[in-house]
């Protein structure tokens, strides 16, 4: 049975488009990666690859790809280019 995902926004989120310097981050952005940031009952962060190349992002607290929970939470990501990633922050 599949788990059930929670809503990346529901009534009440507070979101931060194109978060840039941040403590999120333990490093500022590569360039042609772009974060958003969306708070309600879990936080959530979105990055998004515009560029042609791969790249890493390091985040300072541990994460979960939405649509795979059973995942272990890591703090790096791999971005393919012209990718998106939705993440959840890890209890």
């Amino acid at each position: 049975m599949a788990q059930a995902v929670s809503a990346l926004v529901e009534e009440g989120t507070w979101a931060w488009l194109e978060v840039g310097r941040s403590s999120l981050f333990a490093a500022p952005l590569p360039k042609g990666v772009v974060a958003s940031a969306f708070a309600n009952r879990q936080l959530y962060l979105v990055l998004a690859n515009y560029g042609t190349s791969p790249t890493d992002v390091q985040t300072t607290a541990q994460y979960r790809p939405i649509h795979e929970p059973s995942a272990a939470p890591a703090q790096r990501w791999t971005l393919p280019p012209r990718s998106l990633r939705v993440l959840q922050r890890s209890a």
